[in-house]
């Protein structure tokens, strides 16, 4: 068993069934927190109250619906508005606004939030990622049998709309011209409102008669497939050294130098004692360097078959000598015509003339440098231009710059983005965690880019282009075209499309205008399977499916 079908299992078949509010929940988080301190991150556990379910706000919108419709014959005006109100409640509870969802018995839940922040960052703005997985599991339904839940789009799509024209109908009966209708306008309107008897008992029976599934699919899927991302792009504890490290630098082979194709073809490392620290105390006084003893000895010409590797007629650095090999004739390549043919003065700058003995005995000291004695590159020694301390921009360029170099061949993942990974609780009763967590760190999540990963485990893999339950909302464009992009380059089975459903975590955060977009995974039939049904188990979950998930979305950050 991999480890992502490890987490499956300990969720779905040790913890079980992990209802909203219940110690069930709880145990699941605490699973989930020790996976992430595991990997050394930080982690923060929101509290926050939420309904227990949602099944006793919905019969409440179906039973004011239906109180209007009937009451309507005598009481036309006050029977109007009170199917408004209804109405309305219920389109902000759809859209994951304030509705009679929160007047239900509340109880305690809790979102556990990882961050991984990356290193050393110094006058840069770190692009911020945000992976979110609910890991409470929902109560089943009738509405989700497999005889019913193939037609779930059209019984939701008639609810919604049944209970937005009723008011409508109502409205038309208590008009004044309209009298004359009565009482075949009333029997209109019962007839509107009485579908609605259907979904009233639907939850009745819900919440009387049914039990909370495993939630293998939905959701420990996206949470294995989360943490599978967090392996993917958080290092494993002191993996990752800091380039402010304390200790003392690495001192590498010959070997190592030439495996790593820094060292000229044909030439030899000669390694020079550590100086005293004295020196290195003093060479490292940046803010002045006193008067330069440009007339210095000379050092010794290297022995036979070594030439040193010079600029001109100047010696300045202990650098790699030249020596040949024993089954080849002596190179005719002296190291100063091997620095020419690599381009080295053309990268410096400087012309074939260029002593630096003769040019430092003119100048005398460091403080003698002027403005006005440039060459044609801005400065003595080749320097390419003087920069423009006046650019606003200037210090962030250049650190940008020095960190490029400093990080070549570091996942830029790591180093570059900050990556924030999200188990909400209390999602099945109304998205209730996410909520929470997008109103307490609204300013930090401005700029930020949510990936939410749910019902991943079982079918087709895609990135969901629009949701919403009241009003459809688009994904984000940059986050969709970056998946698209990632999908075609790395040849990976994923696709975008719409989804027909109820909320995800991410509808809430589109709905606040937020950046986010949902990754799931459709059946042949665009269905989500085993959806909130029984049938949930960790046997009908692909591992494959979470491999594909989570590299997917590693991918994609690394994209952004």
């Amino acid at each position: 068993m991999s480890q992502l079908a490890e987490h499956v299992h300990q969720l779905a078949d040790v913890i079980g069934p992990r209802p909203a509010t219940t110690d069930a929940e709880a145990q699941a988080a605490a699973y989930i927190d020790g996976v992430f301190r595991e990997r050394g991150l930080e982690v923060e556990h929101q509290e926050f109250d939420c309904p227990r379910t949602y099944s006793w706000a919905y019969i409440a919108y179906h039973v004011l619906t239906i109180g209007a419709a009937v009451l309507s014959r005598w009481f036309g005006w006050p029977a109007f508005l009170l199917a408004v109100l209804s109405a309305v409640l219920l389109w902000f509870d759809l859209d994951t606004r304030w509705g009679l969802s929160n007047l239900m018995p509340k109880g305690p839940s809790q979102n556990v939030i990882a961050r991984h922040v990356p290193k050393a960052r110094r006058n840069e703005r770190v692009k911020r990622v945000v992976i979110v997985a609910h890991y409470d599991s929902a109560k089943s339904s009738l509405a989700f049998s497999p005889g019913m839940v193939k037609n779930f789009g059209l019984s939701f799509g008639l609810m919604k709309w049944l209970t937005f024209i009723v008011p409508g109908a109502i409205f038309v009966s208590a008009l004044p011209w309209t009298k004359s209708w009565s009482p075949y306008s009333w029997y209109a309107t019962l007839a509107v409102a009485a579908y609605l008897v259907i979904p009233l008992l639907i939850n009745l029976h819900r919440e009387l008669f049914m039990k909370a599934v495993d939630g293998a699919n939905d959701n420990a899927s996206g949470v294995a497939a989360m943490l599978g991302v967090m392996e993917l792009t958080v290092p494993e504890p002191d993996a990752e050294p800091s380039r402010y490290s304390s200790e003392a630098p690495v001192r590498r082979t010959p070997e190592a130098a030439v495996e790593a194709d820094v060292v000229l073809e044909d030439s030899l490392l000669s390694y020079t004692p550590i100086a005293p620290a004295e020196d290195d105390i003093r060479r490292s006084s940046l803010g002045s360097f006193g008067d330069v003893d440009w007339d210095a000895e000379e050092p010794a010409r290297p022995a036979k078959n070594q030439s040193s590797f010079d600029m001109g007629d100047t010696v300045g650095w202990d650098a790699p000598l030249v020596e040949p090999r024993s089954d080849e004739p002596e190179p005719k390549l002296t190291a100063t015509e091997s620095a020419e043919r690599h381009g080295l003065r053309d990268w410096l700058g400087l012309g074939s003339n260029f002593d630096a003995r003769h040019e430092g005995k003119k100048i005398g000291h460091w403080e003698n440098f002027s403005e006005d004695d440039d060459d044609d590159f801005g400065s003595k020694g080749g320097s390419a231009g003087d920069p423009d301390f006046t650019d606003p921009t200037f210090a962030t360029d250049e650190a940008a710059r020095i960190r490029r170099r400093v990080t070549t061949g570091i996942d830029r993942a790591l180093t570059e983005k900050e990556v924030w990974f999200v188990a909400t609780g209390a999602e099945e009763v109304g998205t209730c965690g996410m909520q929470a967590f997008l109103k307490e760190y609204e300013e930090d999540l401005r700029d930020a880019l949510i990936i939410n990963i749910d019902n991943i485990g079982t079918g087709s893999l895609y990135w969901v282009t629009g949701e919403g339950m009241a009003r459809r909302y688009h994904c984000d464009r940059r986050l969709a075209s970056s998946a698209r992009r990632v999908a075609r380059e790395e040849d990976l089975p994923v696709r975008g499309r719409e989804y027909r459903g109820l909320s995800t975590d991410a509808t809430p955060a589109l709905a606040r205008g937020f950046k986010a977009m949902s990754v799931m995974a459709f059946d042949i039939n665009g269905r989500l399977p085993n959806w909130h049904w029984r049938t949930d188990t960790v046997e009908a979950v692909q591992p494959e499916n979470l491999d594909l998930a989570a590299t997917f979305v590693a991918k994609l950050i690394r994209e952004l």
